[in-house]
């Protein structure tokens, strides 16, 4: 009988996510553990009719191995991730690795008469010692089951020291740290989004900005990176959520209606409290959901997302009443899939298709054609990227509903903004 694990890396995220919110109300972790096999020839060689016997024979192993509370995610042919639940100690961690060991150097794995010695390595995280975001807590296991093949251990928990950076990055680290508690905190600039019909700025962008210790403005996807690697993405989407509902609460204090969007990542609808975090900042500042827009990007992260938390996530976000939108339209695996799996109201059309516009008949085409089937699907359609005076008035002329880029304005902190709108609109203070 084929024994069925749940397969892929965001199906294990998305389940360990939902472990993590169950028991920080107790005293156990959750552990992880990212098991590899190293590959030989013998193996390498094999009929591919054999490989699959060869990765299920593993994989029972593996689930022999395990307890009954264990969970298996295979990751690849020579990959799997073990979350093990509710454990008091990384010890446990330590002997679930060992028996791992024990079960693939006693005996050789047998498929279609052929003896195959197996060389298997491993490494472990735990929470919240090693990390209380899920997907960091995973990447500290991958990272100590590499530094476990590197060094020929065969099994390491993970540990700080094994994520070298260089002393520019180890001070970018400790001020981004220091940031969301006390220090250069980080902003939002606002870039507005021009209605093409009435050339009003009816809704803005709101776009990342930091600056470290000494004063250089870091690039946002640098920044975003360093979230990831400190593991402080949870923290950082507690930062947005409050910080875009306060600037909805300076723009209508402004008595400005405007509606806001910001940069959801496709990973962040794995994680089960981003609505609750969400309506607790609207709440916090007296704010309608509906002025809200959540921009979600890497959608083609979301290609595994059927049968797992995001169906949730999305529901709960709908009811909630914020808006949803597909950034980067159009590239990737950005496409009809995606409009179906995610109900938006709104897609952006990718600045690649943007930016040769007036000379590119092809990227015509694709602009074209997306506008044509969004209304078609009563969706809204921002083009982004938008830098010269011809391509807006090609974009007007296809029924593009919203235009934003540098031709009207970069992005601008909240009052400076609140001046452009004025101005633009006519409106005296």
């Amino acid at each position: 009988m084929d024994v069925r694990i749940p397969p892929g890396l965001l199906a294990a995220l998305s389940e360990l996510s939902a472990r993590l919110v169950e028991q920080k109300s107790t005293d156990c972790g959750v552990g992880v553990i990212a098991f590899a096999v190293i590959p030989d020839p013998l193996i390498l060689r094999l009929p591919l009719e054999h490989v699959r016997k060869f990765e299920r024979a593993l994989e029972r192993r593996l689930l022999n191995s395990l307890r009954a509370q264990d969970l298996l995610f295979a990751l690849d042919g020579n990959e799997w991730l073990i979350l093990l639940p509710a454990l008091s100690s990384p010890a446990v961690l330590t002997l679930a690795m060992l028996k791992l060991d024990q079960a693939f150097g006693r005996e050789p794995v047998q498929v279609e008469g052929l003896d195959l010695q197996v060389k298997v390595v491993s490494g472990a995280a735990m929470s919240p010692i090693h990390g209380q975001d899920a997907f960091h807590l995973l990447q500290s296991a991958r990272i100590a089951c590499l530094m476990a093949q590197r060094n020929g251990s065969g099994s390491q928990v993970y540990d700080p020291s094994m994520d070298r950076v260089s002393p520019h990055a180890a001070r970018l680290e400790r001020d981004l740290r220091e940031a969301f508690f006390g220090g250069s905190a980080p902003e939002l600039h606002l870039q507005p989004k021009i209605h093409v019909a009435s050339g009003e700025c009816r809704s803005a962008e709101g776009l990342l900005r930091w600056c470290d210790s000494g004063g250089e403005a870091v690039p946002p996807p640098v920044v975003l990176g360093l979230i990831d690697r400190l593991g402080l993405r949870h923290t950082f989407n507690r930062w947005l959520f409050q910080h875009a509902a306060r600037t909805l609460h300076g723009l209508r204090m402004a008595g400005l209606d405007i509606e806001l969007s910001i940069n959801l990542s496709a990973t962040d609808l794995y994680d089960a409290e981003v609505p609750d975090l969400i309506e607790q900042a609207l709440k916090t500042w007296n704010v309608a959901a509906a002025a809200l827009c959540l921009e979600i990007t890497e959608t083609s992260m979301l290609e595994e997302a059927e049968g797992v938390g995001v169906t949730d996530v999305l529901k709960r976000l709908r009811e909630l009443g914020v808006s949803l939108s597909i950034d980067d339209f159009g590239t990737g695996f950005s496409g009809m899939s995606r409009l179906k799996q995610l109900a938006v109201q709104e897609v952006k059309i990718d600045r690649s298709f943007v930016t040769d516009l007036v000379s590119s008949a092809r990227d015509r085409e694709i602009a074209d054609s997306i506008i044509d089937l969004s209304h078609r699907l009563g969706l809204k359609v921002t083009a982004e990227g938008v830098e010269r005076a011809d391509t807006a008035r090609v974009l007007a002329e296809m029924g593009c509903d919203f235009i934003q880029g540098f031709l009207y304005s970069r992005a601008l902190p909240l009052d400076e903004f609140i001046a452009w709108v004025r101005a633009r609109a006519g409106i005296s203070v």
